[in-house]
């Protein structure tokens, strides 16, 4: 019996994840809830549920390993919080800015380069996991990042209102 749960359950998610299905959010998705700044010259930008469902489902893929809920294992210090964001040298407080950085990684500062340290798409000899990521992929990841907050209040350790 327990045999067939477990094949019943597998089976049930291997469906799940098969289909074309937008995860449910815990906010709903507004146009307001999806609207982002696009570039440091305060542009904005609406992203559609679409591209906000696929850039979770990227960022859950590839980011969560040192990104969880928006957190930072290498450097609890710095988060994806919109203040840690704005406060990075560049600001990556913006989706431009934060593509920027998934393909040009830097240190917080702005001086270093981490194109060996952080996973982008300049470097898919030693990323492979970026290195299809499209300029869609990365405006999906890099606006889910900016809306994170919105969903989640405990995104990045802080809570937003």
């Amino acid at each position: 019996m327990i045999k067939n749960l477990l094949w019943a359950l597998l089976a049930s998610l291997a469906f799940f994840f098969s289909t074309n299905v937008t995860p449910a959010f815990a906010v709903e998705l507004t146009e307001a809830t999806r609207t982002v700044t696009l570039d440091t010259a305060g542009g904005i930008t609406t992203l559609s549920t679409q591209q906000v469902a696929a850039g979770q489902r990227l960022f859950n893929l590839q980011c969560t390993k040192c990104h969880l809920q928006g957190k930072t294992k290498t450097n609890n210090n710095v988060s994806l919080g919109l203040d840690d964001l704005s406060g990075a040298e560049p600001a990556r407080d913006n989706l431009l800015a934060l593509v920027d950085y998934l393909e040009n990684p830097t240190s917080y500062d702005g001086i270093d380069s981490l194109a060996e340290l952080h996973p982008n798409t300049s470097r898919p000899d030693i990323f492979p996991e970026l290195k299809n990521y499209t300029k869609e992929d990365l405006n999906n990841v890099a606006g889910y990042m900016l809306i994170a907050p919105k969903l989640d209040v405990r995104w990045g350790g802080t809570i937003y209102f």
